[in-house]
């Protein structure tokens, strides 16, 4: 069965790929590099701790991952602009990041785990700026949006794969019978993270003009059957937080100061009163699908996760406030007792890169997710309007990870989709580059000296 989900998810990356349009080595690296946060195998997930190293899962996981790192390593090797890209001074909190959780390292429960993680966390980071000095450079916002996008597309379409032929492997039920697609093939959060980011993507190219360098059914049909998707799997997933950040996403890319003297601006008000009407004649559907079959107290209280960042501050981070408990640790045993459970998640980025790599490493993770945000804040006020709403929507999809990595998975601690997302988009957002295709690199003619 692990052959048959080898192959499916596989044929869904390169699906993905022939659907987004890019046709350089790099993206196809980029779509494949998806497919190791899949789990095939329901009896051993990922690589967490040294219990599952040897499993086939778990080593097919670290196979992809280091085939595909050395695919991208072998292109940044070729152009000395990527190393120049690594040099900058934007691109340094997150060097930095890196080498100071490398001061850590000694002090995780098996460091040879934990430096395999904070690795990838650097290849993702690389694997950015590789896209960037190969391709994205070129492009505006329109493409690199679409191919971002719709690499997580592929996601989706393994969701829906094993949701027909592996139920026990895509669904968790809990006691009250309550059905969440996202089990162990992939997180919930997660899931509801990459339907999230097509979702928003689809709604922008649908609202959009079309670019005409593409067949109709590329530019309207395929975001069309992608918004359907991202929607059906977004409401299996019953991720509290994607749906947040869902409504998030869309008001900003509805906003109606980025659309003044068109039909965008009275089309926001219209879905926002038509949002309130449908809300309140289906409150209580509404209300269960957020519950969960739990409490409102559970909810308040973040199904148990206030508390644990309370503990988290006062009793851990006392202990190593400057270096940290090691990467991916919450606790001088690797995972942190409270309230009768050892949780090896702080379920909130910042808090867990606080914990794990201490103050210094905290402030260049929060450095690290606000320059692509205020870069790209930026970019609204002063680019062309034929590409503002392109802008807003990685303005929005940073927007999304940012507010995401509150509350779960984002982009530090364990590797997810939204953490590759985030590194592989770092430089395009935080570089402005006059863009020109490389069929137009000319260089300078040189006159030939005329005697006088």
């Amino acid at each position: 069965m692990m052959t048959e989900g080898i192959i499916v998810a596989v044929a869904c990356a390169l699906v993905a790929y022939v659907l987004s349009g890019a046709r350089t080595s790099a993206y196809l690296f980029y779509f494949l590099s998806f497919v190791p946060f899949i789990t095939l195998d329901s009896s051993a997930g990922g690589l967490e701790d040294a219990s599952n190293v040897g499993a086939g899962n778990v080593m097919f996981k670290m196979v992809a991952r280091v085939l595909t790192s050395a695919g991208f390593l072998l292109l940044f090797s070729r152009r000395r602009s990527a190393l120049t890209q690594l040099c900058r001074v934007q691109s340094m909190p997150v060097v930095f990041f890196f080498c100071w959780a490398l001061l850590s390292l000694h002090r995780a429960q098996v460091p040879l785990i934990s430096f395999f993680r904070l690795g990838e966390l650097l290849m993702f980071f690389l694997a950015g700026v590789v896209l960037f000095t190969e391709s994205a450079r070129f492009h505006g916002p329109r493409k690199v949006a679409r191919w971002h996008c719709l690499a997580l597309f592929q996601i989706l379409l393994i969701a829906l794969y094993f949701e027909q032929t592996r139920p026990e492997l895509a669904y968790w039920v809990n006691a009250d019978g309550i059905k969440r697609l996202g089990h162990k093939f992939l997180n919930s959060n997660t899931l509801g993270f990459a339907s999230v980011a097509v979702a928003l993507w689809s709604t922008v190219e649908l609202k959009e003009k079309r670019e005409g360098e593409r067949h109709v059914f590329f530019e309207k049909v395929v975001p069309l059957i992608a918004l359907g998707i991202a929607l059906y799997v977004l409401l299996g997933a019953r991720s509290r937080s994607a749906m947040i950040t869902m409504v998030l996403g869309q008001g900003i890319v509805w906003f109606p100061w980025m659309h003044r003297g068109d039909w965008r601006r009275p089309a926001f008000m219209v879905l926002v009163m038509g949002g309130l009407v449908l809300a309140l004649a289906n409150f209580d559907a509404i209300a269960t699908w957020f519950l969960r079959g739990e409490s409102a107290a559970d909810l308040k209280s973040g199904t148990g996760r206030n508390t644990l960042w309370a503990a988290l501050l006062s009793e851990q981070l006392p202990r190593a406030p400057i270096l940290g408990a090691g990467y991916l640790m919450l606790g001088d045993q690797g995972r942190f007792f409270h309230n009768g459970i050892f949780w090896s998640n702080a379920h909130n980025s910042y808090l867990f890169a606080l914990i794990a790599t201490g103050l210094p490493g905290f402030l260049a993770l929060v450095t690290i997710a606000l320059l692509p945000w205020l870069s790209l804040g930026r970019r609204l006020f002063t680019t062309p309007h034929a590409e503002r709403p392109f802008w807003t929507l990685l303005f929005a999809m940073q927007s999304v990870i940012l507010t995401a990595s509150i509350t779960g998975f984002g982009i530090s601690g364990y590797p997810n989709p939204s953490m590759f997302f985030h590194y592989t988009l770092y430089s395009y957002a935080i570089t402005r580059v006059p863009r020109r295709s490389p069929a137009l690199r000319l260089r300078p003619v040189r006159m030939p000296m005329v005697a006088a």
